[in-house]
């Protein structure tokens, strides 16, 4: 991206792995989602995990299946 700031395919590219990462890492923005991804790979899966749980969490939104052909939405608040 650094090289060829112009390029459209490589911007692409780079703007799809960002998304990647915050998909993976379960964060909003790229850059936390590389802070995160870089603590992860410092740190053992364990601890990464207990310090995820003491985060408070964000509320979501997702759908369910209700009866075929419908979707079900609910809200989950954070702890």
């Amino acid at each position: 991206m650094l090289a060829a700031p112009a390029d459209l395919t490589v911007r692409a590219t780079f703007e799809d792995h960002g998304y990647t990462l915050c998909v993976l890492m379960g964060k909003r923005c790229a850059r936390e989602a590389a802070d995160a991804a870089e603590r992860y790979l410092r740190i053992t899966p364990a601890a990464y995990l207990r310090e995820q749980d003491e985060r408070p969490r964000a509320a979501s939104i997702s759908a369910r299946r209700g009866p075929p052909g419908t979707r079900r939405w609910s809200f989950h608040a954070g702890r």
